[in-house]
C-alpha cells in the first residue's frame, strides 16, 4: 500500500502495509528535484526493534549513561536525535515539541514518561549540550521538575550510527556545510526500550502525543499507516464497532487529492524541463 505524504523538509514517503518507510529519496526523480544531500534520509519504521541496553552515552554533564538505566519496565521513553548546532530544523521540531508538553498540564517528563535526546554531532562538546537544552528548557512552563526526565546525550560517531540503524533514522553529513540532513521524528519506545510509534513534524497536538504514549507504555505497536486509519474511524459503543468518521476521511480524502494535484504538476515540469533539453540538443 503506497502512501504519500510531504515533510516540513519537502520529502516524499513511500509506505508498505507490511513497513511503513518515511522516505525523502525519491528513486527516479532528477537532480533538480532534489539535492544529493538528501538521498538515502528518511526513516524506516521498525517497529519492536529493541534499544542497545549496553550502549554507553555521554549526558550534558560529561558523565556516562548507560542506554537500558533510561528505561524503568514502567515508563515509555521518547527518542529523539538531533544536534545543538542545527541552523534552523532541529530548533524548529523540539521548540515545537517544547510547546506541545507545555500543553499536556498534568503530563511531564520525569513523571509519566521520559525524553531522551541523542545528538547526531559527535564533536559536541558538554558546554554546548548543555546550553542547548538550557534554551530550550527556558520555554517550558515546568522546567525545574523536567530537569531529571529530559536526558541529552552525547557519543562517538560509530555509537550514534548503531543506535540511529536500530530505530530506524537515516541522516547524512554534509561536508560541504558541516551540518547533518535529517527528518523531524520522535522516535516512541515502550517501558522495555523497543520502538512503539514514530510521530513525524514540528508540531502536535498534547493529546495526540499523550494517547501515543499511552498506548506505547502498554507496548502496544502502531505503524503510522495503522495510525492513520485508526484515525479514519471512531468507536460507536451502541454498535460495539468502529464506524467511519467522515471528518477525517474528508480530511485524508482532500489531503490526497492535494498531494497528487502537486505530485502531477512536477511531473509536468520535469516533462518540460526534458523537452526543453531535448530540443536544445
Amino acid at each position: 500500500m503506497l502512501f504519500t505524504a510531504l515533510m516540513a523538509v519537502g520529502v516524499v514517503s513511500g509506505m508498505s502495509a507490511q513497513q511503513s518507510n518515511f522516505d525523502v529519496n525519491n528513486k527516479g526523480q532528477s537532480a533538480d528535484f532534489q539535492p544529493e544531500a538528501l538521498d538515502g534520509v528518511g526513516i524506516d519504521e521498525k517497529l519492536e526493534a529493541q534499544v542497545p541496553a549496553d550502549m554507553v552515552f555521554q549526558d550534558a554533564n560529561g558523565k556516562d549513561v548507560r542506554l537500558g538505566d533510561l528505561f524503568d519496565g514502567e515508563r515509555p521513553v521518547i527518542l529523539t536525535m538531533n544536534y545543538a548546532s542545527c541552523p534552523q530544523l532541529c530548533g524548529l521540531q523540539l521548540n515545537g515539541f517544547v510547546k506541545t508538553l507545555d500543553g499536556m498540564e498534568d503530563w511531564t517528563p520525569g513523571n509519566q514518561f521520559r525524553v531522551v535526546t541523542v545528538s547526531l554531532d559527535p564533536n559536541e562538546s558538554s558546554e554546548r549540550s548543555s546550553d542547548f537544552r538550557d534554551a530550550l528548557l527556558s520555554n517550558y512552563g515546568r522546567r525545574e521538575q523536567v530537569k531529571n526526565g529530559w536526558t541529552f546525550l552525547r557519543g562517538s560517531e560509530e555509537d550514534i550510527r548503531q543506535l540511529a540503524d536500530v530505530v530506524g533514522f537515516r541522516y547524512n553529513y554534509v561536508e560541504e556545510t558541516g551540518q547533518y540532513a535529517h527528518t523531524a521524528a520522535l522516535m516512541l519506545l515502550d517501558p522495555q526500550g523497543r520502538v512503539a510509534r514514530y510521530l513525524y513534524g514540528i508540531d502536535f497536538k498534547p493529546s495526540t502525543l499523550r494517547l501515543s504514549l499511552s498506548e506505547t507504555a502498554d507496548s502496544k505497536f502502531v505503524s503510522t499507516i495503522d495510525a492513520l486509519i485508526l484515525r479514519c474511524f471512531m468507536y460507536d459503543a451502541a454498535s460495539g464497532s468502529f464506524v467511519a468518521n467522515a471528518w477525517n476521511l474528508t480530511r485524508y480524502v482532500l489531503s490526497f487529492l492535494a498531494l497528487f494535484f502537486f505530485a502531477f504538476l512536477a511531473w509536468l515540469f520535469r516533462l518540460e524541463r526534458k523537452t526543453r533539453k531535448a530540443k536544445a540538443a
